[in-house]
């Protein structure tokens, strides 16, 4: 069960890693009504690459820990169908 718990924590952090910039340049894009494109040259060009990590710390509580509940549970309640989990 431990190894399932460091799977789920694993692909929940590296979900809410990977999708961050994508749901920065949503935000972006809602707030200003600018293009996908427009918004990327306004993002570099005012904060460089840092902005690829602008709310990381909030999205891997908001997406990280959903995430990794969902599969451990996933997993946890395969394994008692099964008559495994204990």
């Amino acid at each position: 069960r431990l190894r399932s718990a460091k799977k789920a924590v694993a692909a929940g952090v590296a979900g809410a890693t990977i999708t961050n910039p994508f749901d920065i340049i949503r935000n972006e894009m809602f707030k200003t009504d600018e293009s996908l494109t427009a918004v990327c040259r306004r993002l570099c060009r005012e904060q460089g690459v840092k902005w690829l990590w602008r709310g990381v710390d909030k999205n891997l509580i908001s997406v990280a820990i959903p995430v990794a509940m969902t599969i451990y549970l996933t997993d946890f309640f395969t394994l008692l169908k099964h008559g495994q989990a204990f």
